[in-house]
């Protein structure tokens, strides 16, 4: 058998050859494709060693301080400054003296103080009405947040010492302007801090700048609270303020009084807005100018003590909810941010909040008043802790958490990605770390006895990421939730894992989009080292794809070609499993032939690159070779059990009768005729053609247009992508192969039209015409590869980008040369033999070789063989360096996840707060009454008809009107109703409260069915902009909704944020 299968190789040697030269190719892919990924798996030990370690092995906190995104074992940036206590002393102290425990460093987050100074002092002795107009603005990193505000002051008049100055619209000045911000202060213990990130070294020995020490103890001055406090010398809110000073055109000659008694009548701060004024002053700050100034006089001594802060409002911490990824290749996590509307009476100057706002007490009466006894400065940058972006952890405290705006809201890729900065916000989405420390005993005197946030620690003898390092940190972990019933998260070995927030738009406030922030992602150091380079996965498929396809179409080829060789054995006496068996030996001999290549060149690359690999490893090497021989062989061997014994005297693959789709008047046509009669066959060259020229076309647009740098944020991160050598070559490899087939297919085209050809050479046509014809072939092959390619390849940089690349359409049409260059090199061969064919072999049917041509065959092909051998050994050993050098690049963790899941909300116009028994209450729907629910649950119920007076100010009625002309129910099965809404708010001018009934009041059924207006009429509007209702104001408006008759039960609902409690209103309207 064996040298029956010889013989019929060495009779078909054109064709043989082309099957050696694809085995060696298939042997070039696959060593290739294992060296690059033992290449790149080599440093992964080495780096996990090096990277994402935390300055602490375990953190423990509060047991009620899980979230939602805890059950996928992720934690959000700087977690820990959102924690509002919650670890008493005591529970301190236990883990303090623990066996294993060698540092034990809590932190208290204590709360927000406005950290101001006085920047200017001006003095006006011109009489006049003066107005003030200050412009705070604060960069985001994505936009310029500004808002203003103005007063007015006079000198001159002594009016304004009376309590009815307001009246006036001018109020008191004092001469001094001041700017700061909002400042974090956490409490920590100073000699477990210091052996856990080393803060004593990082204290700059600078003028009266030291390190808090035991002797610096909390003192009580009557009702202040005095602690003794270290500051950090970073601001990381970027903003501005601008003041400038005016003088208004209005004259104070003569009696100062009687100008002001006209401004009172004309309409006192309304009529002072309107008056043009004269420039006399202009101060500009930044934020981190007035910080310095603090940190100088701190460091000089002169900071002025003795006078108290307010701390009114404590930490807390961004509540989540999952939703679904926009992209969930690359951030299978995404998450949406909660909202909340601010107060009118709030002291912060927003409108809105990402956190929930958390004070001591609504009035000042349980603030905490500090004084501030500052003993030092310090430096975070000087601090122990990892402060490489590409290897640090987001879990320190003592840096901003980051995050980057990769999409807007329509889910768009922002390119380049925008860095986001704080706010000076304390109850922002991202907020600053603690810029003020003080003793962890000073913060139990201002808190209480659970004032600890969380406690990181040091477990003794782990000093890296081993199976018994993590055990151990397991074991010390489980002892200190069963001894203090706290809850902890070995953190030594976590990794960042690209997560995606999106951010909702709140009333004015517009959707910002998907904001990309690296979280916690815990125990997943064994993952995070994946290839940094993209597209290897795609280029190892195609590479393999493209081999099964050539296999395949080889062996398909290869069966048609010998159907009256089969037909001839089985005329002889072979049974038709017998020729199966004989495909599967052959396709056995060719993957036995593939494997012993792979391991020749995996050795020679092993030896001559010094790496390490595993005798497993080579094994599956050689049965992925043989299998792909293999499993490409079972179509054609089913196939060739039925070719039937007459087949010896048939001529073709398929019968000469067809329909003519077009006239074959050129040889344009007569290629293009040739390739659609045999269509199916082309659909093989075409897609082996297509899959390896659309990822080349793509990195070389890459090469060529950007430099060899692609930024792109397809996965929600601004990365950069360098495409090397190894992408090249694979590539190289797969169009190879995509040559051999095409070869495959058209020498089999050529063959069985060797006698058409003998015809056309005997009526005349040239030996190039003929070459001509045949290359025409391939080159259309390639063209329509082409085009699919240059689809594929449009595709890939839609999503990369977002957009379709119509700059660069001239370049990608010029690279689709690059497949029908490829075509037309498979036709070559095939275009020789044709060009050879004499018109007598018309009659005979096939071709001889001369035993010199024999001779000329062998010496080729051991020729060939031992160049091509030569070069692959050569060409990868060069590779594989650049590829271990790419190995430690930044790695982004592309690990296979479930993702989250959940709608977007795009904007609240309304915040609803749940009650704690909502979701105890949602657990069964069945058996509870939504509308006494929500009727249980209101702040207020209002009766229809009945209007309901808040003291003298305020008066609120609902009532059933007819409806409105014109408007008619959709459907016959509903009705429409109509509520007359009207609120009046008497009183002197004062601020608005948000109130947009026409948005925020919906109706709703027994079931729960929500119903929102369908129209709405104002009929009476004062004071009102459609968003806020303002002193003194009045809105009477009618609200249509249609509803379904057979409603029993309605109720309309409405949320204000201004109202106490849940802000819930409801009016029973049937």
């Amino acid at each position: 058998m064996l040298k029956f299968i010889w013989n019929s190789w060495w009779r078909n040697k054109e064709r043989f050859i082309l099957l050696i030269i694809g085995a060696l190719i298939v042997s070039i892919g696959l060593s290739y494709l294992v060296g690059i990924t033992q290449a790149s798996n080599a440093t992964v030990v080495d780096e996990l060693q090096k990277r994402w370690k935390s300055s602490y092995h375990i953190v423990v906190r509060p047991p009620d301080s899980r979230s939602v995104t805890e059950d996928r074992n992720l934690l959000e940036p700087n977690y820990l400054s959102g924690l509002d206590g919650g670890i008493t002393l005591d529970q301190y102290e236990k883990i303090k003296t623990m066996t294993d425990v060698e540092v034990a460093a809590p932190i208290a987050m204590m709360g927000y103080m406005r950290n101001s100074i006085q920047l200017d002092s001006v003095t006006y002795t011109e009489p006049g009405i003066y107005r003030v107009t200050i412009e705070n603005t604060t960069n985001t990193g994505v936009e310029q947040i500004t808002d203003e505000y103005t007063y007015y002051f006079t000198e001159g008049w002594g009016g304004i010492k009376e309590k009815s100055a307001g009246e006036y619209g001018v109020t008191y000045f004092d001469g001094m302007f001041e700017y700061g911000t909002e400042v974090l202060i956490a409490g920590i213990d100073p000699e477990t801090e210091s052996a856990l990130v080393g803060i004593d070294e990082a204290i700059i020995k600078d003028g009266n700048s030291q390190f808090l020490s035991d002797e610096d103890k909390v003192e009580q001055v009557k009702l202040d609270t005095k602690i003794p406090v270290i500051m950090s010398n970073k601001e990381f809110v970027d903003g501005k303020r601008r003041t400038t000073v005016e003088k208004l055109n209005i004259s104070f000659k003569g009696d100062p009084s009687s100008t002001m008694k006209k401004v009172k009548e004309y309409g006192g701060e309304d009529y002072l807005e309107k008056q043009p004024g004269k420039r006399v002053d202009q101060f500009i700050h930044t934020t981190e100018d007035t910080h310095q100034k603090i940190v100088n006089q701190i460091s000089d001594g002169s900071y002025l003590s003795g006078s108290f802060n307010w701390m009114p409002f404590r930490p807390s911490s961004v509540n989540y909810r999952e939703v679904r990824s926009p992209f969930r290749d690359r951030w299978p996590f995404a998450y949406e941010v909660e909202p909340y509307i601010v107060p009118e009476e709030s002291l912060l100057a927003v409108n809105h909040a990402y956190r929930p706002i958390s004070m001591f007490s609504d009035d000042s009466s349980k603030w905490p008043r500090l004084q501030l006894d500052f003993k030092g400065v310090f430096d975070p940058r000087e601090l122990d802790v990892s402060k490489d972006p590409l290897t640090e952890l987001p879990m320190e405290t003592y840096f901003p958490s980051k995050a980057k705006w990769v999409l807007d809201k329509h889910e768009q890729p922002v390119n380049p990605p925008q860095l986001m900065k704080p706010l000076n916000n304390p109850y922002g989405f991202l907020t600053k770390p603690p810029l003020m420390l003080t003793t962890i005993d000073a913060a139990a005197e201002v808190l209480g006895d659970a004032p600890i946030s969380a406690i990181r620690l040091k477990v003794n003898g782990v000093e890296e990421l081993t199976e018994d390092s993590e055990q151990l940190l397991q074991e010390v972990a489980q002892d200190i939730e069963d001894t203090t019933g706290l809850i902890t998260d070995v953190t030594l070995g976590s990794s960042p894992q690209p997560a995606l927030a999106h951010i909702p738009g709140v009333e004015e406030k517009e959707n910002l989009g998907w904001v990309e922030q690296p979280w916690i992602k815990l125990g997943s150091s064994v993952t995070i080292f994946k290839e940094s380079q993209i597209g290897m996965s795609g280029v190892i498929g195609s590479v393999i794809l493209v081999a099964v396809v050539y296999v395949f179409s080889s062996n398909i080829i290869m069966m048609y070609a010998r159907k009256k060789e089969f037909a001839v054995l089985l005329s002889v006496g072979w049974r038709p499993n017998q020729l199966t068996k004989l495909l599967f030996i052959e396709a056995a001999l060719i993957g036995l032939f593939v494997s012993l290549i792979s391991w020749l060149i995996l050795g020679s690359i092993y030896v001559m690159s010094d790496i390490q690999t595993s005798a497993l490893r080579l094994f599956l090497i050689g049965i992925l070779g043989i299998t792909i021989y293999v499993l490409g062989t079972f179509i054609p061997g089913v196939l060739v059990r039925k070719i039937s014994p007459y087949e010896t005297m048939k001529a073709g693959e398929v019968t000469n009768r067809g329909s003519r789709l077009f006239k074959t008047t050129t040889i344009f046509r007569m290629s293009l005729k040739n390739l659609l009669s045999k269509w199916k066959r082309s659909i093989l060259s075409i897609i082996s053609i297509a899959l390896p020229t659309s990822l080349l076309i793509f990195f070389l647009f890459i090469t060529l247009q950007l430099r060899g740098t692609m930024f792109t944020t397809w996965l929600g991160e601004y990365v950069a992508m360098e495409v090397g050598t190894m992408h090249y070559i694979a590539m190289g490899v797969a169009i190879a192969i995509a040559i051999l087939t095409t070869a495959e297919i058209i020498w089999q085209n050529v063959a069985e039209r060797q006698p058409e050809l003998a015809v056309l050479k005997a009526v005349g046509w040239q030996n190039h015409t003929i070459r001509m014809l045949v290359l025409i072939e391939g080159g259309l092959n390639g063209l329509f590869a082409g085009v699919i390619g240059l689809g594929i390849a449009f595709g890939m940089i839609y999503g990369m980008y977002g957009q379709f690349p119509v700059e660069q359409i001239p370049f990608f049409l010029a690279t689709i040369l690059i497949p029908v260059v490829t075509g037309i090199i498979g036709a070559i061969l095939p275009a020789q033999k044709a060009g050879k064919i004499q018109p007598y072999q018309g009659l005979n049917g096939g071709l001889f070789n001369s035993k010199k041509t024999e001779k000329s065959f062998k010496y080729a092909f051991g020729v060939t063989g031992t160049c091509l051998f030569l070069g692959i050994v050569i060409v990868l050993t060069q590779a594989i360096p650049d590829v271990q050098k790419s190995a430690t690049s930044k790695p982004v963790d592309t690990s296979a996840a479930e993702g989250t899941t959940g709608d977007v909300q795009e904007s609240f116009s309304q915040i609803e707060e749940e009650s704690p028994q909502e979701e105890e209450l949602e657990k069964d729907d069945s058996e509870r009454d939504f509308i006494q629910d929500k009727i249980d649950n209101a702040y207020r119920v209002y009766v229809l008809g009945e209007p309901f007076e808040y003291g003298e100010d305020e008066v609120t009625a609902f009532n059933l009107v007819s409806n409105p002309e014109g408007i008619q129910p959709e459907s016959d099965d509903t009705d429409l109703i109509t509520v007359a809404s009207e609120r009046i708010r008497r009183g002197g001018e004062s601020g608005g409260t948000q109130y947009q009934p026409h948005l925020g009041y919906h109706l709703f059924d027994e079931q729960g069915n929500e119903y929102e207006a369908i129209d709405y009429e104002v009929v009476e509007a004062e004071n009102w902009n459609k968003i806020s209702l303002r002193r003194p104001g009045k809105l009477k408006i009618l609200l249509t909704y249609e509803v379904p008759k057979d409603a029993e039960r309605l109720i309309l609902y409405g949320y204000h944020s201004w109202m106490p409690r849940s802000g819930e209103i409801v009016v029973e309207i049937k």
